[in-house]
């Protein structure tokens, strides 16, 4: 596990584990062009969130007092207050831009993330505060010139904030949260533990538990499996092993994986008798495999 030579403070609340993502790597000089929408960013008061690319089935919506008001999103669309943002389904992604040119998001299928808050300091600084309750994006945040300049997400095991670098953030079904670093040196924090994760690590953080020894990612994406029928008629048990940090799923439904990398689970039968599994591991790389029920 790589050292960590500089950490900022931890967030602690009493209800909710915080996840502390702090990147550890070299800051850009002031004044440096960044990489992102071309030239300088703006210097705009006001801050958003872009809607740049729309694939598929992708709405836009926000909390109202009464319930979630919800329409189809469209390039264009900018999220500005807290409660709105975009839900992606089946099949389908979205790419987000921030408002003062620091990053970007790639929004995953069956991905709910919105704002928390975005705010700019009388200091010049400016804060991004996401949300993402399911789902899997890939974000790349260039360093600030700001060091009061804040970039985070939200999930259900906490916050993973970042200082410039390439991650992903993926958070399973079962509230499992999974942070990957592409490029950099994140600060992983839970549960009262932290660990450095550098480039091509990744850590997974159980909701309850600190996050585990960074593991190297690898572009293995075989499964050792087995069917069984299942005592229920008209089903079929599916059961085998993957590498833990990559993601499972049977008939397009996310299967949970245990920390060992185990899954066993048990769906109804197709008419056809065929089952679509596929592992994907945390950089997006895919392998399908068509199986046929005893």
């Amino acid at each position: 596990m790589p050292n960590m030579k500089t950490l900022t403070h931890l967030f602690r609340t009493p209800r909710t584990i915080i996840l502390s993502l702090l990147l550890v790597a070299g800051i850009l000089i002031a004044g440096s062009v960044p990489v992102f929408g071309g030239g300088a960013p703006r210097l705009s008061q006001e801050r958003y969130l872009e809607v740049v690319e729309v694939n598929g089935n992708v709405s836009y919506g926000y909390e109202s007092l009464k319930a979630l008001q919800a329409r189809s999103a469209k390039v264009g669309d900018r999220l500005r207050r807290s409660g709105e943002g975009i839900t992606t389904g089946n099949g389908s992604s979205a790419k987000l831009a921030v408002d003062n040119g620091i990053g970007n998001l790639d929004v995953s299928e069956n991905t709910n993330v919105r704002v928390k808050n975005l705010s700019r300091g009388r200091n010049g600084s400016s804060t991004t505060d996401l949300a993402m309750n399911r789902g899997r994006v890939r974000a790349k945040v260039r360093s600030f010139s700001n060091p009061q300049s804040r970039f985070s997400v939200q999930t259900p095991g906490g916050v993973a904030g970042v200082r410039g670098t390439e991650f992903v953030v993926e958070v399973l079904p079962n509230g499992e949260t999974r942070v990957i670093t592409v490029d950099g040196i994140v600060a992983v924090s839970a549960a009262d533990r932290t660990e450095a994760v550098s480039e091509g690590y990744a850590s997974v953080i159980v909701p309850g538990n600190p996050p585990t020894p960074p593991s190297l990612i690898s572009g293995n994406v075989r499964v050792s499996l087995q069917l069984l029928p299942a005592p229920d008629t008209g089903k079929v048990r599916v059961s085998g092993v993957v590498n833990p940090i990559n993601s499972v799923f049977l008939n397009d439904l996310p299967v949970d994986v245990s920390p060992t990398g185990l899954f066993d689970t048990v769906v109804p039968l197709p008419t056809n008798g065929l089952l679509r599994l596929m592992v994907r591991n945390p950089l997006g790389e895919e392998q399908v495999y068509e199986l046929v029920a005893p």
